[in-house]
């Protein structure tokens, strides 16, 4: 027994060698092709798309029904408009800040006679009145809606460095959690029985633990704002702008912090009955890291067009029966089976927390290296146990985020 365990925490010092030899592998000189990537795995296929949509929502698929997507113009959210349209027959309401990917959008849909399903609304995540506004243009229009897709994020990058929401708090955490946590907060009442929320969301959540998700509960939060400081908390560690009330490791946690949250939220939903998913795409092709990592990923991750959709047209589509682990709250939908086959075991053992993130890294190049290797067209995956074993942590989370969106949303 004892043998047994030492080999499986060795296993990681292996995995990390095996990325070291990948990666010189891949850099041979006179571009000698010392690894050849297998063939990329062809996703769903239209037919399959159509089954489940029929599954679900019965013959007429999604005609007649609404779906919004934020993060529409380009990636993941592109593709997915695309799906939703042309081959189930739905309208998507389109929400993204690329007011000109959002007219090629448009023109693309104009020149197939599709445009009346497909209404486009520019929004700026980054500012939580901009969010507001688009959801209340939505309400008003769309009294009922069938699938909110919470898509659009970012990842610090040289492109994007670290910076300040148009409140003056983290950038990253308000727009791909607080932002989507107001409008699904927001189009909740239109949210039809048969409706669901989805969450893209990611398995670098494991690299974060909570602990810089814990807030205040109101009271406190309350005497903190009467004293007389200027350096005032409000919220959790993740979402500060000041770099005194940040961590030292702000910048690298900050996209598992909000992945984590976004978890807390679609837990929360869930326990109130309301069908939210989270899903994770894995490493796929677009520029969520900057232009300078899209031709490394366009290389090396799942194509957008292909297996990079397959966990959100999962999550979107299929049954709550078969989505029952993912609803009961400590699994998400994935895509890969290489996290199965990782030590995650060293993410959470307390004897090497002080490596977490470094572990987490390494796990995510492998998964990068590896998932087209282990590949499927549907996982149900289990998460971090800190994505489900803090309900006080989450509650208390939830709570904050809604007094703090509370003055955006009529």
């Amino acid at each position: 027994m004892r043998v047994s365990i030492l080999m499986y925490y060795l296993r990681g010092d292996f995995l990390i060698l095996l990325v070291v030899l990948l990666v010189c592998g891949l850099k041979c000189s006179h571009g000698a092709a010392f690894l050849t990537p297998p063939r990329q795995p062809a996703g769903l296929s239209s037919e399959a798309i159509v089954d489940l949509a029929r599954n679900r929502f019965g013959e007429k698929l999604l005609k007649d029904r609404v779906v919004v997507i934020t993060g529409a113009a380009g990636g993941i959210g592109r593709q997915l408009c695309q799906v939703v349209i042309h081959e189930l027959g739905g309208t998507v309401v389109a929400l993204d800040r690329n007011v000109t990917g959002l007219e090629l959008l448009r023109q693309e849909y104009n020149s197939c006679d599709n445009n009346l399903r497909l209404d486009t609304i520019p929004t700026c995540h980054e500012d939580l009145s901009s969010v507001a506004s688009s959801a209340q243009r939505i309400k008003e229009k769309y009294p009922k809606i069938d699938v909110l897709i919470n898509n659009a994020g970012m990842a610090y990058s040289a492109d994007r460095p670290p910076g300040l929401s148009a409140h003056g708090h983290d950038l990253a955490f308000t727009v791909n959690y607080l932002s989507h946590f107001l409008l699904t907060e927001a189009l909740l009442p239109c949210l039809g029985s048969d409706g669901r929320i989805v969450f893209m969301t990611s398995t670098y959540h494991w690299k974060v633990s909570g602990s810089e998700l814990m807030v205040a509960d109101e009271e406190e939060e309350s005497k903190s704002k009467q004293k007389d400081n200027t350096n005032i908390m409000n919220g959790p560690m993740a979402y500060q702008g000041v770099p005194e009330n940040q961590s030292p490791k702000h910048v690298e946690r900050s996209y598992g912090n909000t992945k984590l949250a976004q978890i807390w939220q679609a837990r929360t939903l869930c326990s109130k009955g309301v069908s939210a998913v989270c899903a994770c795409p894995t490493w796929v092709g677009t520029g969520i890291g900057g232009e300078g990592s899209r031709e490394m990923l366009e290389r090396l991750a799942f194509p957008v067009d292909g297996a990079g959709i397959t966990s959100a047209i999962n999550a979107m589509l299929r049954t709550d029966e078969e989505l029952k682990d993912v609803l009961n709250g400590e699994c998400i939908v994935a895509n890969s089976r290489i996290l199965e086959w990782l030590p995650t075991a060293l993410l959470t053992n307390r004897f090497f927390q002080k490596w977490r993130d470094g572990w987490t890294d390494a796990c995510g190049l492998l998964l990068l290296l590896g998932q087209r290797f282990t590949h499927e067209s549907f996982i149900v995956q289990k998460s971090s146990p800190e994505s489900y074993n803090q309900p006080l942590a989450m509650q208390a989370l939830h709570d904050w985020s809604t007094r703090e969106v509370s003055k955006y949303i009529e």
